[in-house]
């Protein structure tokens, strides 16, 4: 059986130096797939993988001292009922202290099925509670709020073929960040106040802001920040190194993608994240490369391995490159 591989649709161009006209156009299908990172749709079905076999032990386990976990069930409920009537009508309770649950006397099935569902719960509702909070702490961009970011937000969602998401921006205390995220069927960003500041106070970058806001719309754009993906993944994705592999996939992915959108190299965002909104520009880029082209090493490694990003060094060599995949290990 012949091995597909992923054909070159930039010709072995970095995709921040096409032509103009060509660095202008609309996302096609196959761009996209040619920006996303060759192992990420892999990890991601092993992530699915890992999902589905950690909930079919727990219910297996569960099945299988069904009467066990009933007769459990029942005497958790009688003690809870008993523990009410002494705290409510002062009774002595009935129930002897050997006899009473603890934490250690329930099964790690049972433990595992009610703190699986206790997650999936505050994950769904955690959704909504976190999109209500920056909706009323933050300032919602729109054409009359930051028309020039709005703008951008609008024209990069057209050429990837994607509904606009509602976008907020929001001070974080010093904090250098934006991301996407969702709620059911709805998509939006936020973007912190000091990142803004990169393209509206001393150094009017408005390209470094914009590399920001197309990798937060890449994640919308491969499906990363909607609900159907992510809850395929809901608890394998938190294992620790297997669950970061695979979101620095993820990066890598929207990286590319937002060098495509942009027609930037995106060193000067990632310049901002390292040494700040105010000094990025000082920084001489040649010799920063080189300096990251040293760093190696196994204490490198295993930093790199526990983080769910690309540790600097190997993102921004993945940038300049401007074609292929980032390296993974």
């Amino acid at each position: 059986m012949q091995k597909k591989t992923k054909v070159d649709v930039f010709q072995g161009q970095r995709v921040f130096e096409l032509e103009e006209e060509w660095q202008q156009s609309d996302i096609s299908k196959n761009e996209g797939e040619a920006c996303r990172h060759r192992l990420e749709k892999r990890w991601y079905r092993r992530l699915i993988e890992l999902n589905v076999l950690m909930i079919v032990v727990v219910l297996a386990l569960l099945v299988t001292h069904w009467n066990d976990s009933l007769d459990l069930g029942r005497q958790a409920v009688e003690q809870v009922t008993q523990e009410i009537q002494e705290e409510v009508f002062d009774e002595e309770s009935t129930i002897d202290k050997e006899d009473k649950l603890t934490e250690e006397d329930i099964p790690i099935e049972i433990l595992g099925f009610v703190y699986g569902v206790a997650i999936f719960v505050l994950f769904y509702l955690g959704l909504y509670f976190y999109y209500a909070y920056y909706r009323a702490n933050s300032v919602r961009i729109t054409e009359k709020n930051f028309p020039e970011v709005y703008e951008l937000i609008d024209s990069y969602s057209k050429r990837l073929g994607i509904d606009t998401p509602k976008a907020y921006i929001m001070q974080q205390n010093g904090v250098l960040n934006a991301f996407s995220t969702f709620i059911f069927r709805k998509q939006w960003i936020c973007i912190h106040t000091e990142i803004f500041e990169v393209a509206y106070r001393e150094h009017k970058d408005m390209d470094a802001l914009a590399f920001v806001i197309a990798h937060e719309l890449a994640h919308i754009y491969y499906g990363h920040s909607t609900l159907h993906y992510n809850l395929p993944i809901l608890f394998s994705e938190n294992i620790p190194i297997i669950g970061s592999i695979a979101s620095r996939t993820r990066e890598y992915s929207c990286d590319r993608l937002a060098q495509r959108l942009t027609g930037n190299d995106g060193l000067d965002a990632m310049l901002m994240l390292v040494v700040d909104r105010h000094l990025y520009k000082m920084v001489d880029k040649e010799d920063y490369i080189e300096t990251m082209r040293s760093q190696r090493g196994f204490f490198i490694w295993i930093v790199n391995m526990v983080l769910d990003h690309p540790i600097m060094s190997k993102r921004v060599l993945a940038l300049v490159e401007g074609r292929g995949s980032g390296k993974l290990y």
